[in-house]
């Protein structure tokens, strides 16, 4: 079926369609909005794009954003333990991986703490989730810094798509129990709404001699979405969530002194609440606008470091069409942050207490050069923060169409990151050091003079309808990044037992090269192939003083899914996953394969029960080792096999 979006729209059907609903040809039409903030189809979009589609995260059994975003190639995904993951994209992973922008409806939800996101705080109704968009590469001309190796855009339905009743609920040994449920309805003759609320709580991981820790995670969440129409010309959203969260965590050792001296478990709570509106709409002249703006509270208290963060963003963005040879489109945005922190002796900020300001205006021509063939988009963003300065982050993309089966598309941009007020103003408690009578504390020391990281990337790709039933998608790219923010060590005065510090600083230079693989294949009306493989290679990334950046990313990643819609209404999906070997010191992981499994049955309309199970060639495996001291929270385990039962019922 053919599904049309408008500038941060949604899909258009509820339904849960057979693999056959979907022809290999209409979903290289699928359209994406979060590249250039317009509707483009995946084919005619010169970045890598994927989309993961509803049917895509209900068939996969992902009960997290993060498992869902497994199925999209050149992204690395580990889990850490309960709740906490490792996400980025094309390198750089860690808990507080933060080249890599998120976005909910057009929300950020990437913070500015510590950069990076909590992914244990990201969360909707999964069967409200339209489809997950995922921009590998710099996306800073239309969403500024950060947004340095990719952009992913978690897009939920319109209202009018969610009518009616949905009540999910299941559970498992891993996955303990969990339940939703939501209501939609009409507003007037032209609105509609919906009302949701969900809750889960999810069992320990286990450490590497089976015992299982204290990191189980619990979660109640609500919100609600109104759709409307102002007039003919223009139409409203106004959608907002509140949140609680509670973590089982292990603090380490990372102090001297009591109570951070020895390792204890503790419950970790956060809440928060975010209220979205956006107004969008056409011109007299022809042009289309948009005005959103949101505010986000989140509160979170932890042994190390409790903080509250309210954040104001007023967005605008208009598109002109001056001639038929020019698709113009501009914009301007504006940003508040306030965060307060309780400062402890593991965790202390100066000031404790801050209020900021972030703007930024960019401007983008999508110019024709050849009609149907060839297209030239050169856009740029001016962006001010407090942390950083001044940012100019160009960017030019150059796409051929020489049929309408094949595309060849090249880009060069310039992207940055901003320090976050963790680099910027936190000390942190990193350990201890033993020097021959005494235990010396190890603090790492935030730098304010620290510049913005920058990153030059070239890419290149080429997608392809070979017939009906295959496809492929490959991309090719070149990124060098420069003043990148690492830790130096000092050194321990043994005359003096002064102590020694770790600071940030902006010496670093890397060089990634890589190429991304994903293809399709409908070999039956009834039976498709998906995969996709990635290769990634890091160049110059070591010295005495600094992480082995290259050992935190496999070098090889693939996925092979195999999708099946067998009589009587009976599902079967196969999930095969392969990813290399981390090799950071202290930090290795062997390579690991899983394989995930997903039986449904639908003994009518709207009912369907399904059992998953997940990791079932070992009885547990490590993803990833963290060895970050800011614990916000837990520490590394292993993902231990599970199973779990799912009813879906929509009424």
């Amino acid at each position: 079926m053919a599904l049309n979006f408008n500038i941060l729209g949604s899909a258009v059907a509820d339904s849960a369609p057979d693999i056959e609903d979907f022809s290999i040809n209409e979903l290289m039409q699928m359209e994406v909005s979060s590249a250039s903030r317009k509707s483009q189809t995946v084919s005619d979009t010169a970045a890598a794009a994927f989309v993961i589609s509803q049917e895509d995260i209900r068939r996969s059994g992902a009960t997290s954003i993060p498992d869902a975003l497994r199925l999209a190639p050149g992204l690395e995904v580990a889990q850490i333990n309960a709740s906490v993951w490792a996400v980025t994209a094309r390198g750089f992973n860690g808990r507080y991986a933060n080249k890599l922008l998120v976005l909910m409806d057009g929300r950020t939800v990437y913070t500015p703490l510590f950069s990076g996101v909590f992914w244990d705080l990201q969360d909707t109704l999964m069967e409200d989730i339209d489809r997950i968009e995922v921009i590998r590469g710099p996306g800073a001309v239309m969403w500024g810094a950060n947004a340095v190796n990719g952009v992913i855009n978690i897009i939920t339905k319109k209202a009018k798509d969610t009518q009616g009743n949905l009540f999910v609920a299941g559970g498992g040994n891993q996955e303990r129990g969990f339940a939703g449920y939501r209501h939609g309805g009409r507003v007037g003759d032209d609105g509609s709404y919906r009302v949701y609320a969900k809750t889960f709580e999810r069992d320990t991981f286990v450490s590497a001699d089976g015992n299982r820790l204290h990191d189980d995670w619990r979660s109640v969440q609500g919100g609600f979405r109104i759709d409307d129409r102002i007039s003919n010309d223009s139409r409203y959203t106004v959608q907002g969530d509140v949140y609680r969260k509670n973590v089982g965590n292990t603090v380490p050792a990372q102090t001297v002194a009591p109570p951070f001296n020895t390792p204890f478990n503790v419950d970790e709570h956060a809440e928060g609440a975010n209220l979205l509106a956006r107004w969008e709409g056409n011109l007299g002249d022809g042009s289309e606008f948009m005005l959103q703006g949101y505010y986000d509270r989140v509160n979170f208290s932890a042994a190390a470091l409790s903080d509250s963060q309210d954040m104001l963003d007023i967005d605008f963005q208009h598109r002109l069409h001056p001639n038929s040879d020019h698709d113009l489109m501009w914009g301007a945005s504006y940003r508040f942050i306030h965060s307060a922190a309780t400062n402890s002796a593991a965790i202390s900020f100066n000031p404790n207490s801050l209020g900021y300001h972030n703007g930024s205006v960019f401007v983008q021509d999508d110019i024709t050069l050849i009609d149907d063939t060839l297209r030239l988009t050169l856009g740029t963003k001016l962006e001010e923060s407090h942390f950083g300065n001044t940012q100019v982050q160009p960017n030019a993309r150059l796409m051929w169409t020489p049929d309408p089966k094949h595309s060849v598309w090249a880009s060069v941009s310039r992207a940055a990151r901003t320090p976050s007020r963790g680099e910027a103003q936190a000390n942190i408690a990193l350990g201890s050091a033993p020097p021959p009578f005494t235990m010396i504390q190890v603090m790492g020391q935030p730098d304010p003079n620290l510049r913005a990281e920058k990153v030059f990337a070239a890419e290149i790709g080429y997608r392809t309808q070979w017939t009906d039933k295959i496809s492929t998608d490959i991309t090719a790219f070149s990124n060098h990044y420069t003043d990148l923010i690492m830790f130096r060590q000092g050194v321990l005065d043994l005359t003096t037992l002064t102590q020694p510090m770790i600071w940030y600083n902006n010496t670093r230079e890397v060089t990634t090269r890589g190429i991304e693989i994903a293809g399709e294949w409908q070999a039956l009306d009834w039976m498709r192939f998906t995969g996709n493989y990635s290769h990634l290679k890091i160049e110059r990334p070591y010295d005495t003083n600094n992480p082995d950046i290259a050992g935190l990313s496999p070098r090889h990643r693939g996925s092979l899914r195999w999708q099946m819609d067998l009589p009587e209404k009976i599902k079967l999906d196969l999930t095969l996953r392969h990813v290399g070997k981390l090799a950071a010191v202290g930090q290795e992981v062997q390579a690991y394969t899983t394989f995930d499994a997903r039986l449904a049955y639908e003994p009518y309309t709207g009912l369907e029960l399904a059992v998953i199970a997940q990791n079932l060639f070992s009885p547990r495996h490590p993803e990833y080792r963290d060895s970050s001291a800011i614990s916000l929270p837990g520490s590394a385990l292993e993902v231990p096999r599970s199973i779990y039962g799912k009813l879906s019922w929509r009424f």
